[in-house]
């Protein structure tokens, strides 16, 4: 509800943290595997597990109050700890397309022309000492 929007809004601000990142991909998360655990189980096994929830919950098995939490939350906080661990996958997308880059800049360079006259070795000794000679450095080029 508005927790959601709230923090979706968060997400959008510039100076948004990439913990709050985390936290609301764990809350999609939480919303699509509980709503996963809703449809697995049937409306009627719910519902019945519903009006248990309302009796004391020592009188429910420990099967019964999984299912109950896994509708209500999805995943315990141990696994949202783990996470995915994808971290192999990013990095080796990163790899791929630094990679990538680097091998379409050496085929686009080879078909470059050769570097102009003016920015051989010389030539810029040369401009360098002409700049000397006519004092127009007089900072750095001293005589």
């Amino acid at each position: 509800g508005t927790a959601f929007a709230a923090s979706t809004y968060l997400l959008r601000t510039r100076n948004c943290s990439m913990a709050a990142r985390r936290v609301m991909s764990s809350l999609r998360a939480i919303r699509t595997r509980s709503e996963t655990a809703i449809r697995s189980a049937s409306n009627t096994e719910l519902q019945a597990l519903k009006e248990k929830e309302k009796l004391p919950w020592g009188q429910l098995s420990k099967d019964e109050k999984v299912t109950l939490y896994r509708a209500a939350y999805g995943q315990s906080r141990k696994e949202l700890m783990t996470g995915d661990q994808d971290n192999m996958k990013v990095a080796l997308g990163v790899v791929t397309g630094v990679a990538a880059s680097y091998l379409l800049f050496m085929f686009i360079q080879s078909f470059a022309e050769p570097s102009p006259r003016t920015l051989n070795k010389e030539w810029v000794d040369a401009t360098d000492a002409k700049i000397a000679e006519s004092g127009a450095n007089p900072i750095f080029n001293k005589k």
